[in-house]
């Protein structure tokens, strides 16, 4: 912001500046707080954009529950990845599957299944997440973005509820504030 007047305020962006005629003009410049306050409503709201902001990432581990969906996940992504995996020859089958065949043979045909049900799940939380966190000021491909990103393909609906938790909280916090 670069001059406020009871007609209109500047602002100066990227080398611009542009002149926002307040509608009706203010009477008074103490109503200015006021009033750029509603802009910035008005602006959050026409954006499709929450007043809540997102700036960090909260790691599976802050949950006992969360960490064994996230380690239970990634092993199984791990696992079904490739069907020489749980063949004989792989470290797991030789060590495990070996001792129980017919459990080998069911996760061998089962194999392609549950990795692609896994990958189009969690790719689809992956579009949940991305609108949640578009919603709440997260840039693409920034470094809180990739980790939310990144979880959530991993471990899925665990990283939607820690991030829906972070938006509770922030939301109180800022009720907290209004008292």
């Amino acid at each position: 912001m670069t001059d406020i007047t009871l007609d209109n305020i500047k602002i100066k962006y990227g080398g611009k500046e542009v002149v926002i005629p307040f509608d009706p003009p203010m009477k008074s410049l103490r109503e200015a707080r006021e009033r750029l306050v509603q802009m910035d409503k008005d602006a959050l709201q026409m954006l499709g954009r929450s007043d809540i902001t997102i700036t960090k990432y909260i790691p599976p581990y802050t949950d006992p529950a969360h960490l064994l969906n996230f380690n239970m996940c990634l092993l199984m992504l791990t696992v079904f990845s490739s069907s020489s995996n749980i063949r004989p020859g792989s470290f797991l089958y030789d060590t495990v599957l070996s001792r129980v065949p017919p459990f080998a043979s069911c996760l061998q045909i089962l194999q392609p299944y549950v990795f692609w049900i896994l990958v189009l799940a969690h790719t689809y939380e992956c579009g949940l997440m991305f609108k949640k966190l578009k919603r709440h000021g997260v840039t693409p491909f920034e470094k809180t973005w990739w980790y939310w990103i990144g979880s959530c393909f991993v471990e899925g609906i665990t990283s939607l509820k820690r991030v829906d938790e972070l938006i509770a909280e922030k939301t109180r916090e800022k009720e907290a504030k209004k008292h």
